[in-house]
Protein backbone atom coordinates (compact mmCIF):
# COMPACT_ATOMS: atom_id res chain seq x y z
CA UNK A 1 0.00 0.00 0.00
CA UNK A 2 1.08 3.38 -0.71
CA UNK A 3 2.46 5.68 1.87
CA UNK A 4 1.13 9.47 1.41
CA UNK A 5 4.08 11.31 2.25
CA UNK A 6 4.50 15.58 1.81
CA UNK A 7 2.92 17.08 -1.13
CA UNK A 8 6.30 18.59 -1.44
CA UNK A 9 7.39 15.35 -2.59
CA UNK A 10 4.44 13.91 -4.25
CA UNK A 11 2.61 16.13 -6.14
CA UNK A 12 4.62 15.73 -9.31
CA UNK A 13 5.45 11.77 -8.91
CA UNK A 14 1.61 11.74 -8.74
CA UNK A 15 1.26 13.84 -11.98
CA UNK A 16 3.59 11.65 -13.88
CA UNK A 17 1.99 8.77 -12.81
CA UNK A 18 -1.79 9.22 -12.63
CA UNK A 19 -2.34 11.80 -15.39
CA UNK A 20 -3.16 10.55 -19.34
CA UNK A 21 -0.96 10.76 -22.17
CA UNK A 22 -0.81 11.98 -26.04
CA UNK A 23 -2.94 9.59 -28.82
CA UNK A 24 0.91 9.83 -30.95
CA UNK A 25 -0.97 10.75 -34.11
CA UNK A 26 -1.19 13.94 -32.66
CA UNK A 27 2.53 15.10 -33.72
CA UNK A 28 1.69 13.85 -37.26
CA UNK A 29 -1.33 16.67 -37.55
CA UNK A 30 0.67 19.74 -38.51
CA UNK A 31 3.09 18.17 -40.80
CA UNK A 32 6.25 19.36 -39.60
CA UNK A 33 9.02 17.51 -41.48
CA UNK A 34 11.09 14.59 -39.20
CA UNK A 35 14.53 16.98 -40.00
CA UNK A 36 12.98 19.74 -37.86
CA UNK A 37 14.05 21.22 -34.84
CA UNK A 38 10.74 21.57 -32.26
CA UNK A 39 10.21 23.39 -29.10
CA UNK A 40 7.85 21.78 -26.35
CA UNK A 41 6.90 24.80 -24.17
CA UNK A 42 5.57 23.64 -20.61
CA UNK A 43 7.24 19.95 -21.21
CA UNK A 44 5.66 19.01 -17.48
CA UNK A 45 7.10 15.28 -16.58
CA UNK A 46 7.51 14.73 -20.46
CA UNK A 47 4.25 12.71 -21.56
CA UNK A 48 4.29 14.66 -24.88
CA UNK A 49 7.80 15.05 -25.28
CA UNK A 50 8.40 11.42 -25.09
CA UNK A 51 6.52 11.10 -28.68
CA UNK A 52 8.57 14.23 -30.00
CA UNK A 53 11.53 12.61 -29.70
CA UNK A 54 11.17 9.67 -31.66
CA UNK A 55 9.95 11.85 -34.44
CA UNK A 56 11.66 14.75 -35.03
CA UNK A 57 15.54 15.88 -35.33
CA UNK A 58 15.99 17.61 -32.21
CA UNK A 59 13.29 18.67 -29.22
CA UNK A 60 13.95 21.29 -27.00
CA UNK A 61 11.93 21.11 -23.77
CA UNK A 62 11.31 23.94 -22.09
CA UNK A 63 9.75 24.05 -18.42
CA UNK A 64 9.66 26.31 -15.55
CA UNK A 65 8.66 23.94 -12.57
CA UNK A 66 12.05 22.51 -10.99
CA UNK A 67 10.58 19.50 -9.48
CA UNK A 68 8.96 18.84 -13.28
CA UNK A 69 12.47 19.27 -14.91
CA UNK A 70 13.93 17.05 -12.66
CA UNK A 71 11.17 14.33 -13.73
CA UNK A 72 11.28 15.06 -17.58
CA UNK A 73 15.17 14.83 -17.28
CA UNK A 74 14.76 11.25 -15.99
CA UNK A 75 12.38 10.42 -17.98
CA UNK A 76 13.20 11.74 -21.63
CA UNK A 77 17.11 12.28 -20.77
CA UNK A 78 17.47 12.49 -24.92
CA UNK A 79 15.48 15.81 -25.00
CA UNK A 80 17.28 19.37 -24.48
CA UNK A 81 15.85 20.39 -21.23
CA UNK A 82 15.88 24.00 -20.28
CA UNK A 83 14.35 26.27 -17.36
CA UNK A 84 12.01 29.04 -18.73
CA UNK A 85 8.66 29.89 -19.37
CA UNK A 86 6.82 30.65 -22.48
CA UNK A 87 6.65 34.33 -21.86
CA UNK A 88 10.58 34.19 -21.87
CA UNK A 89 11.67 31.65 -23.88
CA UNK A 90 16.12 30.98 -23.71
CA UNK A 91 16.37 30.22 -27.39
CA UNK A 92 17.62 32.74 -30.12
CA UNK A 93 15.32 34.19 -32.93
CA UNK A 94 14.10 31.53 -35.77
CA UNK A 95 15.28 28.75 -34.62
CA UNK A 96 13.03 26.17 -34.25
CA UNK A 97 10.62 24.80 -36.96
CA UNK A 98 7.51 23.81 -34.54
CA UNK A 99 6.14 24.85 -30.78
CA UNK A 100 4.13 22.16 -28.89
CA UNK A 101 2.05 23.36 -25.82
CA UNK A 102 0.43 20.32 -23.96
CA UNK A 103 -2.27 21.15 -21.54
CA UNK A 104 -0.28 24.13 -20.33
CA UNK A 105 -1.36 27.48 -23.05
CA UNK A 106 -4.05 28.13 -20.63
CA UNK A 107 -1.42 28.93 -17.89
CA UNK A 108 0.37 31.60 -20.37
CA UNK A 109 -0.11 35.12 -20.38
CA UNK A 110 -1.19 34.75 -23.88
CA UNK A 111 -0.14 38.39 -25.64
CA UNK A 112 3.60 37.75 -24.41
CA UNK A 113 3.61 34.26 -24.60
CA UNK A 114 2.31 34.22 -28.55
CA UNK A 115 4.90 37.42 -29.36
CA UNK A 116 7.57 35.04 -28.06
CA UNK A 117 6.75 32.08 -29.76
CA UNK A 118 6.22 33.56 -33.13
CA UNK A 119 10.02 35.03 -32.23
CA UNK A 120 11.68 31.87 -31.93
CA UNK A 121 9.54 30.00 -35.05
CA UNK A 122 11.02 30.22 -38.23
CA UNK A 123 9.01 31.69 -41.21
CA UNK A 124 5.44 29.54 -41.25
CA UNK A 125 6.33 27.64 -38.51
CA UNK A 126 3.78 25.40 -36.78
CA UNK A 127 1.83 26.14 -33.46
CA UNK A 128 -0.01 23.00 -31.89
CA UNK A 129 -2.03 22.95 -28.56
CA UNK A 130 -3.41 19.75 -27.28
CA UNK A 131 -5.91 19.56 -24.39
CA UNK A 132 -6.43 15.96 -22.89
CA UNK A 133 -10.29 16.60 -21.67
CA UNK A 134 -12.94 14.27 -20.05
CA UNK A 135 -14.91 12.20 -22.55
CA UNK A 136 -17.30 10.19 -20.75
CA UNK A 137 -17.56 8.37 -17.07
CA UNK A 138 -15.18 6.35 -15.79
CA UNK A 139 -16.11 2.45 -15.20
CA UNK A 140 -16.11 1.26 -12.65
CA UNK A 141 -18.14 4.24 -11.60
CA UNK A 142 -15.72 6.66 -9.02
CA UNK A 143 -18.71 8.89 -8.34
CA UNK A 144 -18.48 8.16 -4.71
CA UNK A 145 -14.52 8.93 -4.35
CA UNK A 146 -15.13 11.96 -6.61
CA UNK A 147 -18.36 12.87 -4.33
CA UNK A 148 -16.19 13.16 -1.32
CA UNK A 149 -13.54 14.99 -2.76
CA UNK A 150 -16.18 17.58 -4.13
CA UNK A 151 -17.36 18.07 -0.87
CA UNK A 152 -13.92 19.27 0.60
CA UNK A 153 -12.81 21.18 -2.64
CA UNK A 154 -12.52 25.13 -2.04
CA UNK A 155 -15.25 26.90 -3.77
CA UNK A 156 -14.34 29.09 -6.87
CA UNK A 157 -11.60 26.99 -8.52
CA UNK A 158 -10.55 27.98 -12.01
CA UNK A 159 -10.47 24.22 -12.83
CA UNK A 160 -12.92 21.24 -12.48
CA UNK A 161 -11.58 19.66 -8.67
CA UNK A 162 -11.90 16.23 -9.47
CA UNK A 163 -10.94 16.06 -13.48
CA UNK A 164 -9.67 18.05 -16.30
CA UNK A 165 -11.65 20.85 -17.35
CA UNK A 166 -9.77 24.50 -16.93
CA UNK A 167 -11.44 27.35 -17.47
CA UNK A 168 -9.70 28.96 -19.13
CA UNK A 169 -9.65 26.17 -22.15
CA UNK A 170 -12.93 25.98 -21.86
CA UNK A 171 -14.42 29.34 -21.88
CA UNK A 172 -12.39 30.13 -25.46
CA UNK A 173 -10.77 33.60 -24.67
CA UNK A 174 -7.67 32.01 -25.56
CA UNK A 175 -9.24 32.21 -29.11
CA UNK A 176 -9.47 35.97 -29.50
CA UNK A 177 -5.59 36.02 -28.52
CA UNK A 178 -4.61 33.95 -31.43
CA UNK A 179 -7.05 35.78 -33.80
CA UNK A 180 -5.24 39.00 -32.96
CA UNK A 181 -1.95 37.11 -33.06
CA UNK A 182 0.94 36.93 -36.13
CA UNK A 183 -1.14 33.67 -36.65
CA UNK A 184 -3.32 31.98 -39.54
CA UNK A 185 -6.32 30.92 -38.56
CA UNK A 186 -7.07 27.84 -36.07
CA UNK A 187 -7.41 24.33 -37.85
CA UNK A 188 -8.88 22.42 -34.89
CA UNK A 189 -9.45 18.12 -34.11
CA UNK A 190 -11.02 15.96 -31.42
CA UNK A 191 -9.11 12.67 -31.31
CA UNK A 192 -10.10 9.69 -28.90
CA UNK A 193 -7.46 9.35 -25.81
CA UNK A 194 -8.64 6.08 -23.77
CA UNK A 195 -6.82 5.14 -20.74
CA UNK A 196 -6.37 2.04 -18.56
CA UNK A 197 -5.19 2.62 -14.93
CA UNK A 198 -5.00 0.37 -12.08
CA UNK A 199 -5.96 1.93 -8.66
CA UNK A 200 -2.51 3.45 -7.37
CA UNK A 201 -2.53 5.73 -10.93
CA UNK A 202 -6.34 6.71 -10.34
CA UNK A 203 -5.43 7.97 -7.00
CA UNK A 204 -2.57 9.08 -8.26
CA UNK A 205 -4.50 11.20 -10.45
CA UNK A 206 -6.93 12.61 -7.99
CA UNK A 207 -4.05 13.12 -5.70
CA UNK A 208 -2.18 15.73 -8.07
CA UNK A 209 -5.11 18.25 -8.67
CA UNK A 210 -3.87 21.28 -7.35
CA UNK A 211 -6.14 22.06 -4.24
CA UNK A 212 -5.84 18.72 -2.81
CA UNK A 213 -1.58 18.78 -3.61
CA UNK A 214 -1.82 21.91 -1.25
CA UNK A 215 -3.51 20.55 1.79
CA UNK A 216 -1.41 20.31 4.77
CA UNK A 217 -0.33 16.91 5.64
CA UNK A 218 -2.97 16.62 8.41
CA UNK A 219 -5.98 16.67 6.13
CA UNK A 220 -4.60 15.97 2.83
CA UNK A 221 -2.98 11.96 4.29
CA UNK A 222 -6.53 10.82 5.79
CA UNK A 223 -8.71 12.22 2.95
CA UNK A 224 -6.51 10.57 0.38
CA UNK A 225 -6.75 7.23 2.63
CA UNK A 226 -10.77 7.40 2.86
CA UNK A 227 -10.33 7.99 -1.10
CA UNK A 228 -8.47 5.01 -1.83
CA UNK A 229 -11.53 2.83 0.35
CA UNK A 230 -13.96 3.93 -2.11
CA UNK A 231 -11.84 3.04 -5.14
CA UNK A 232 -12.05 -0.95 -4.52
CA UNK A 233 -11.35 -2.23 -8.16
CA UNK A 234 -8.01 -3.47 -9.55
CA UNK A 235 -8.64 -1.84 -12.82
CA UNK A 236 -10.44 1.81 -14.51
CA UNK A 237 -10.86 2.41 -17.78
CA UNK A 238 -11.16 6.38 -18.56
CA UNK A 239 -12.68 8.26 -21.26
CA UNK A 240 -10.49 11.19 -22.58
CA UNK A 241 -10.42 13.09 -25.64
CA UNK A 242 -7.41 15.27 -26.90
CA UNK A 243 -8.72 18.56 -28.31
CA UNK A 244 -5.94 19.66 -30.76
CA UNK A 245 -5.65 23.02 -32.17
CA UNK A 246 -2.80 23.98 -35.13
CA UNK A 247 -1.92 27.01 -37.15
CA UNK A 248 1.59 28.36 -38.45
CA UNK A 249 3.01 31.87 -38.52
CA UNK A 250 1.47 34.08 -40.78
CA UNK A 251 3.45 35.09 -44.23
CA UNK A 252 4.18 38.23 -43.51
CA UNK A 253 5.76 39.12 -46.30
CA UNK A 254 2.22 38.00 -48.46
CA UNK A 255 0.81 40.67 -45.67
CA UNK A 256 2.61 43.14 -46.71
CA UNK A 257 1.96 42.24 -50.82
CA UNK A 258 -1.43 42.82 -50.01
CA UNK A 259 -1.65 45.81 -48.44
CA UNK A 260 -2.69 49.15 -50.73
CA UNK A 261 0.01 50.70 -52.76
CA UNK A 262 0.64 54.16 -51.76
CA UNK A 263 -0.01 56.47 -54.36
CA UNK A 264 2.71 58.28 -56.00
CA UNK A 265 2.52 62.39 -55.65
CA UNK A 266 2.12 64.30 -58.69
Amino acid sequence: MTVYTGASNRWHEDYALGRPGWPPRVVELAEVPPGATVLELGAGTGKLTRLLLPRFRQVVAVEPDEGMRRLLGRHVPDAQLLAGRAEEIPLPDGSVDAVFCAEAFHLFDWEEALAEIARVLRPAGALMLLWNLPAGPTEPSIEAAERLLLERAPAGLPYDPVDLNTRRYADGEWRQALAESSFDELRELTVPNPQTVDREALLSFLASMGWLADLPDAERIPLLEQVRELLPAEQYRRRWETHVHWTRLRDQTKDRSEMPHARRPV
